[in-house]
C-alpha cells in the first residue's frame, strides 16, 4: 500500500517495526490491558495501519482478515490522547474498509465496550450494527465488563 496524503502533512500507511515504540505508547494510553511487542509484530502480517501527522504517529488500526470466510475483524484502533477528536479514527476506519472492499471481504466485525459511547456512535456512522452482546464476569458481582459485537456488511 502506498502513502496517501490526507491533508497537509498527514498520511496513512502500513506500519513497520520502527513504529512500535510510538504505537506501544498510544496503546498504553488507550487500553487498560495494553498489548505487548510480539502482538504488534504478528499484526504486521495483516492490516496494520498508522496515521502519521507530520512525522509523528497519532493513531493506528489493526485488522485480521480471513480471506476464506470473506470476513475481517478490527482488533485494535487507538488515537493518542493529544490527537483525539480530530477525525483520525474515522480516517483509519475509512482506509481499512476501502482495503477490505477491494479484497472482496464481505463482513467486518469489531468488539467495543458498552461504556465507549463515542466509539459506538462512530462505528454506527459507518453502518456497523450491534450483532451480539458479550458479558465477561469479574470476581465482584455487578462488576462485569459488557461488550458489543458490531458487524458491517460490505458491498
Amino acid at each position: 500500500m502506498s502513502d496517501d496524503t490526507l491533508d497537509h502533512g498527514s498520511s496513512i500507511r502500513s506500519a513497520t517495526e520502527e513504529d512500535f515504540d510510538r504505537v506501544l505508547d498510544i496503546d498504553r494510553h488507550s487500553f487498560s490491558a495494553p498489548w505487548i511487542h510480539s502482538f504488534f509484530k504478528s499484526a504486521l502480517d495483516d492490516i496494520f495501519l498508522v496515521f502519521e501527522k507530520e512525522t509523528e504517529i497519532a493513531g493506528y488500526l489493526i485488522a485480521c482478515v480471513c480471506y476464506d470466510l470473506e470476513k475481517a475483524v478490527i482488533l485494535r484502533i487507538a488515537v493518542h490522547p493529544d490527537h483525539r477528536g480530530k477525525g483520525i479514527a474515522k480516517e483509519l476506519i475509512r482506509r481499512c474498509l476501502d482495503i477490505l472492499t477491494e479484497s472482496n471481504i464481505k463482513i467486518v466485525e469489531l468488539d467495543v465496550e458498552l461504556i465507549q459511547r463515542e466509539a459506538i456512535r462512530l462505528y454506527e456512522k459507518f453502518g456497523f450494527r450491534i450483532a451480539n452482546v458479550i458479558v465477561f464476569p469479574s470476581g465482584t458481582p455487578g462488576d462485569e465488563e459488557t461488550f458489543y459485537v458490531m458487524r458491517l456488511e460490505l458491498p
